[in-house]
């Protein structure tokens, strides 16, 4: 049987891959909207309606246009997220729904949020 290592890091610390996905995608406003989209819904979106949702966010940058978020939620945001199980999705991305890790991470961007606001006055 072969045994699997990790490389240290530069420092010497083990570079822990579960960690590293939760702190890329806790440092995209993008991934964290979309969490909190697809948590107030009650059934999986199609990625249209998903697009539309995030575009009406709050904490999204205006400056992005409708298809360029559509070719981000494509190339980057959704494989993101569905290669660390926050959401469930089929070919194509026309059912998208939460995933076994959604409410984790969705907890963990709501107690870093609480952290921020508390040590730096809010947003």
């Amino acid at each position: 049987m072969t045994q699997v290592t990790q490389s240290p890091t530069p420092d010497g610390r083990q570079y822990d891959y579960p960690k590293a996905k939760i702190y890329s995608v806790l440092g995209d406003t993008e991934h964290r909207i979309i969490l909190r989209v697809l948590a107030d819904a009650d059934e999986p979106l199609s990625l249209e309606e998903l697009t539309r949702a995030t575009l009406l966010d709050e904490e999204f940058d205006r400056e992005i246009s409708a298809s360029v978020l559509r070719g981000l939620m494509l190339d980057i945001f959704l494989p993101v997220l569905k290669s660390a199980d926050v959401i469930e999705a089929d070919t194509g991305y026309n059912k998208i729904g939460p995933g076994a890790h959604l409410e984790a991470y969705l907890e963990i961007a709501t107690a870093v949020d609480e952290l921020y606001d508390r040590h730096f006055g809010g947003r």
